[in-house]
């Protein structure tokens, strides 16, 4: 086994993208076999993968192990013995094994049973509710999907009992009751939504704010927040019912569903803080604010600097934060160039990287009148103006994909009536009115968006025939090079912060992408999406059981980082679903079974990853004897 690099140009540059492949054997041919996919890593990454590489192939040799000493055989009276019936042995029952572990070793980092064993007891009648709550998150973490989904099959196809318990087998009416109480405790369960108090999610908040802190040494200070949506498959019967079940802007392109939308707060390092479950229909210039006053009533005040997508604030919600001493790092409208353009026209561009230059400028002072009506200057907000020559590239190719969709309805439109730039055409047989006209055009703009901008169009007035004198269009070039100038490739931050150093600016926004990767986890990797309930209650408990599993995704994430570079946990938890549990089930001379649970050793990829991580597997679990005389056994002990 060793290190592989391919090498690939990309925009003028060599990159090398590294893989652990082993040589396997087939017939007389030798190949070479990914085992893991590492990408670009630096020196000292390599140096270390080197090592593992180099370590693990050195370990000791396997030896072949006999079930009794050499100089003797068992004794034939030892009621301790049993004799197998090796014509009769068989493996059954394969089954999900190594990435459930993974979580559970996860979540024992995060030390989430101390949190909630006096919070979900056993009820009366016995059923572990604790261990329910984690085999929904494990379900969550490693295969998600509905809870009928869950009960049919993942549990059967899952080492469930060995790794949580038998408490975690139970019917589907159950898992759905394990939902109902996950969120409060039981008296205020019972209560009606509006008069409950003392969540656990709050208290969960505060428990993963310390766990943040005291294992990777995450804070508070800066804090990322943005908001998405998830939509229902359901028939929306109980809509009507519901609080939060509503018809709005979907961020999924579900426009005909119904969905929630979620309000999440990132450390910077991508450890979720808090979130908050807001109407499908929410305004989300207009859910900031409240959503910050519910977490200083919870938390107290958190984040000495929020970061935000430029959608999120409104003036209002800037002018409340500065009011409130709270300070931001926002993307801004390009619409802001044209009060601040001019200063940034003056201002010298900073390069902050490759191929990346930014540029400051100070908006003018604020006046404002405080509590007591005393008109008070605010100093003006910090604008920078962000360039990248690959994302200007990437928004050229865009505009010019849709300008020449319009252009080739146009042309249509040209042949219809009878012009042709390059040869001479007659008119088609079928008049082109003007009705269709608007008609085609419209659909033409829709598809072209902002770039219809770029083709100016003389249209034939109202009762006129639509022909080659009446009907006209030319590309907007001036439009075109302005849009190149001005638009293409820049961004505009704006910051309240009093000293700021653009580069350092630059660098703290781009942070954001965080959020991106964690919404993009909760709906994909983690089943936020689609929600199959109808009933609030079960809503929030959906969410808050995706919220749980991507605290420890984002954990194993952290640890990759340090200990694996270069490993997505996605890949990790494929990585580990290679390894199955299996039960070995020998039948006895005397009538009783033993069966062994048994884990299958790890291939060499997955025990690089054990030693990376530096994770340990458990001791095979004990055998199992079933049968009459099993049980005789039993009742004398």
């Amino acid at each position: 086994m060793f290190l592989r690099a391919t090498k690939r140009k990309k925009d003028g540059k060599t990159h090398l993208y590294w893989s652990l492949v082993e040589n396997v054997r087939v017939g007389r041919r030798v190949f070479q076999r990914q085992a893991l996919y590492l990408g670009e890593l630096n020196d000292s990454q390599k140096s270390e993968w080197q090592r593992t590489v180099e370590a693990f192939d050195e370990k000791g040799s396997a030896r072949q192990l006999k079930l009794f000493p050499d100089d003797r055989a068992p004794d034939a009276d030892d009621d301790r013995i049993v004799r197998i019936r090796m014509d009769r042995l068989a493996v059954r029952n394969l089954r999900n094994w190594g990435e459930v572990w993974l979580g559970t070793v996860l979540w024992d980092k995060l030390g989430l049973d101390g949190f909630w064993a006096g919070r979900l007891a056993a009820s009366r009648k016995g059923t572990d509710w604790l261990a329910l709550l984690k085999a929904i998150v494990m379900y969550r973490f490693t295969a998600p999907g509905s809870e009928l989904q869950m009960h049919s099959n993942w549990l059967a196809n899952t080492a469930v009992e060995e790794l949580i318990g038998r408490g975690a087998l139970t019917g589907r009416s159950t898992l759905y009751a394990c939902l109902d109480r996950v969120l409060w405790p039981s008296e205020e369960w019972k209560k009606p939504r509006g008069e409950r108090r003392g969540s656990h999610k709050d208290e969960l908040f505060y428990f993963l704010r310390d766990r943040w802190a005291g294992l990777f040494g995450s804070n508070c200070d800066v804090v990322l927040f943005d908001l998405t949506s998830t939509y229902f498959e359901v028939d929306g019967t109980k809509a009507l019912d519901s609080d939060l079940q509503r018809y709005g802007y979907s961020r999924d392109k579900r426009g005909d569903c119904l969905q929630v939308v979620v309000a999440l707060v990132l450390t910077p390092d991508g450890f979720p803080l808090a979130y908050e479950v807001l109407p499908g229909n929410a305004n989300d210039r207009k859910a900031q604010m409240p959503f910050i006053r519910r977490l200083e009533e919870k938390y107290g005040k958190i984040g000495s600097l929020w970061l935000m997508d430029r959608g999120v604030p409104t003036e209002d919600t800037l002018k409340e934060m500065r009011e409130g001493g709270y300070k931001y790092l926002v993307g801004a409208p390009r619409g802001h160039l044209r009060v601040i353009g001019d200063k940034l026209d003056k201002a010298q561009w900073q390069k902050v990287q490759e191929r990346i230059s930014v540029k400051v400028a100070k908006a003018d002072p604020v006046k404002a009148k405080d509590k007591d009506g005393k008109e008070k200057e605010t100093p003006g907000d910090t604008f920078v103006l962000t360039k990248s020559d690959a994302r200007s590239l990437k928004e050229t190719s865009m505009r010019v994909k849709k300008i020449r969709g319009a252009m080739k309805t146009l042309f249509a439109i040209d042949a219809r009536i009878g012009r042709s730039k390059w040869r001479k055409a007659d008119p088609s047989d079928r008049e082109l009115s003007r009705d269709e006209l608007l008609k085609r055009l419209a659909v033409a703009e829709s598809k072209a968006g902002r770039a219809w901008k770029m083709i100016a169009i003389s249209m034939p007035k109202e009762g006129e025939k639509v022909t080659p004198e009446t009907f006209r269009w030319k590309l907007d070039w001036d439009g075109i090079d302005e849009a190149r100038a001005n638009d293409e490739g820049t961004y505009l931050l704006r910051t309240n912060l009093p000293e700021c150093d653009p580069k350092t600016l630059w660098k703290k926004y781009m942070i954001q992408g965080e959020i991106e990767y964690a919404f993009r986890e909760l709906k994909n990797d983690l089943g936020l999406r689609p929600v199959y309930h109808q009933l609030d209650d079960r809503i929030e408990a959906h969410i808050f059981t995706a919220f749980m599993a991507l605290c420890l995704l984002q954990t194993l994430r952290a640890i990759a980082r340090e200990h694996a570079p270069g490993l997505t946990p996605r890949q990790i938890i494929e990585k580990f679903k290679t390894v199955k549990m299996v039960d070995v089930v020998m039948p006895t001379t005397d009538g009783r079974v033993v069966t062994l649970p048994r884990y299958i050793e790890p291939k060499d990829d997955v025990a690089i990853l054990l030693d990376r991580l530096a994770l340990q597997l458990p001791e095979q679990p004990p055998p199992k004897i079933s049968g009459d005389v099993a049980e005789t056994a039993k009742s004398r002990v």
